[in-house]
């Protein structure tokens, strides 16, 4: 499966410019959002991503999270998750 993105409502482009309340509403709707990808998909567990900044492999200006469903087995090593979410 492909991994969801959770954007906050107001589009900015790192995570500091975001206010304490806005990332508290991205985090708490990335755990429902992943609450019910782990369940639709038949995952063990969740892979949750944010690249901030353009060192950290931020390709698009404005802060998401990817949701990524994860079972065992699903990659051959763990790292190469972050090919997926690219």
């Amino acid at each position: 499966p492909s991994d969801v993105l959770v954007c906050p409502l107001r589009p900015v482009e790192r995570v500091h410019d975001l206010c304490p309340e806005e990332v508290a509403d991205l985090f708490l709707t990335a755990q429902r959002v992943g609450n019910v990808v782990e369940k639709h998909f038949c995952g063990t567990s969740l892979t949750f991503s944010i690249q901030d900044g353009p060192e950290a492999g931020q390709t698009v200006k404005h802060v998401h999270v990817h949701v990524l469903p994860r079972r065992a087995g699903d990659f051959s090593s763990n790292d190469d998750v972050y090919e997926e979410v690219r």
